[in-house]
């Protein structure tokens, strides 16, 4: 069979989660309409006969000050390492070039790459040949390819040509296998969007979740325990609302996504803290399960 790893990169926001999840017909990554949605790799298996695909949806790429950013760069950028293809997806209803060409020129790598154009079916034609035209200029060893991870419109493209790049080698991951990360990181994840969802403006990117407590029951049923951490007492008192009601929606909103997706009972108990200045400080990044101890959170 052939096998390999994907890489799934390009700036916040323009599809890369609602792509694998499309890819694999399953959620494996939390989607929200608002930038910096992931903040890990997520590995999702792609299966058929003879064939398995590991797509690795990876942070956005931009340039931010605070350690978090930094370490989610440096999560994106080491994703490169030890892949095979890379697709970079670009939001074709995005005016202006100039952060795409510069993320794009960096990238410094001998393996395959495609530029994806995603939302395509939100642009005009004359639009999509001007965009097309200046990618191939720019970058015409990369080969191009049109989508819309919404639609499912192009998935088959991506398939295609991924594939076409793998090796004759053995599955990395058992075929029932959907992806790298456990319960307790999906439950973390499913919290955290329902907080993009619910919460405006910058509150949600000043917020974590943390896991303390994840315990099967007799009954089939799960029992789960989750901290929300902000940053200030006052985005505290937002996250739990007047009489409680926020936390009360955001956990509810959870848990109903967590029994569609493990088909099981589940108890979830969400209390909220306040860590002072968390996105800033290598420990505390730690702590709450971002980066891993070599990042250095360095300008580089």
């Amino acid at each position: 069979m052939k096998s390999g790893f994907c890489a799934i990169l390009g700036r916040p926001n323009v599809g890369k989660s609602t792509l694998i999840n499309a890819l694999l017909s399953k959620k494996v990554s939390i989607v929200a309409p608002k930038a910096q949605t992931t903040r890990d790799d997520i590995m999702g298996i792609y299966n058929e006969k003879g064939l398995q695909i590991v797509f690795i949806d990876t942070p956005g790429m931009f340039e931010g000050q605070e350690a978090l950013y930094k370490m989610m760069n440096k999560s994106a950028r080491r994703s490169i390492s030890d892949i095979d293809v890379i697709l970079y997806i670009i939001d074709s209803t995005i005016r202006g070039y100039e952060h795409d060409d510069k993320i794009l020129s960096s990238i410094k790598t001998d393996r395959p790459i495609y530029v994806v154009f995603n939302k395509i079916d939100d642009v005009t034609a004359p639009q999509m040949e001007e965009l097309t035209k200046h990618y191939a200029e720019l970058f015409p060893t990369y080969k191009q390819i049109q989508i819309s991870a919404l639609t499912n419109f192009g998935l088959k493209d991506i398939k295609n040509e991924v594939a076409s790049h793998l090796q004759e080698g053995p599955a990395y991951f058992p075929e029932e296998q959907l992806t790298d990360k456990d319960p307790k990181f999906m439950a973390k994840e499913v919290i955290r969007e329902k907080i993009l969802h619910f919460l405006k403006q910058e509150v949600p990117h000043q917020c974590a979740v943390l896991i303390t407590g994840f315990e099967e029951k007799a009954n089939n049923g799960l029992k789960i325990e989750a901290t929300i951490v902000t940053e200030k007492e006052k985005q505290k008192a937002i996250v739990i609302g007047r009489g409680g009601e926020m936390i009360k929606k955001i956990s509810m909103a959870a848990r109903h996504d967590l029994e569609r997706m493990w088909k099981k009972h589940v108890t979830l108990v969400c209390e909220v803290e306040c860590m002072p200045d968390w996105r800033n400080s290598p420990n505390k990044l730690m702590k709450l399960g971002y980066g891993d101890e070599q990042d250095e959170y360095s300008d580089d």
